[in-house]
């Protein structure tokens, strides 16, 4: 029997999920998923320029918003799941942000943005909440990889997904710097499509 990626990072713990995030995650093969909802997008606007080199390099959505309308599709191939967010603003401003998640070890994966660069994230469930938690950024060029500590970009990520419902689930990702404190977030509910 094949397990998705989430089945295979969680382990045992995957069925402490909620239906509704499970399905979230119960991809394998080629099968596709989309998500829809509404998201609150944030940060000190002092940072808008290392945003917007990050968000160059495939990292991040770029601008902020109270009320932005978000597609997730998400689709397995093989041992990665691929990741396309699409987000609409209500003046009619679309932005993108594309990622790929692949296994790192039990209750660790990876995510990968454009020209190399990751974030490693460990995976736990919490009360039946999903819940991530950044452990450093990377570069790598082949087997080249080189380590970057949290402090020197943002800061570290913490993703949780929480059911609302059998249909709905809240997602709450914020990056938060030792030294500058709360640096970005992205909030919303979501349902499937």
């Amino acid at each position: 029997m094949s397990l998705s990626l989430m089945q295979r990072v969680l382990g045992d713990d995957w069925h402490k999920l909620p239906n509704v995030i499970r399905k979230h995650y119960q991809l394998i093969g080629e099968e596709q998923s989309r998500l829809e909802g509404t998201m609150e997008i944030g940060y000190p606007s002092y940072l808008f320029p290392l945003i917007w080199i990050i968000h160059m390099f495939g990292g991040l959505v770029l601008w902020g918003g109270p009320a932005v309308r978000a597609e997730v599709d998400k689709t397995a191939a093989g041992e990665t799941l691929h990741w396309q967010r699409t987000m609409t603003y209500p003046d009619g401003k679309i932005d993108y942000f594309r990622s790929q998640m692949l296994y790192s070890a039990e209750h660790e994966l990876i995510e990968t943005i454009g020209f190399g660069f990751g974030l490693r994230l460990s995976v736990e469930v919490n009360n039946g909440d999903l819940i991530y938690r950044g452990k450093g950024h990377f570069w790598q060029c082949g087997s080249y990889r080189v380590n970057i500590p949290d402090g020197l970009l943002l800061g570290t990520a913490t993703i949780s997904e929480h059911a609302v419902s059998e249909d709905e689930f809240y997602l709450d990702f914020s990056i938060r710097h030792p030294l500058w404190g709360l640096t970005y977030f992205y909030r919303g509910s979501f349902r499937y499509r």
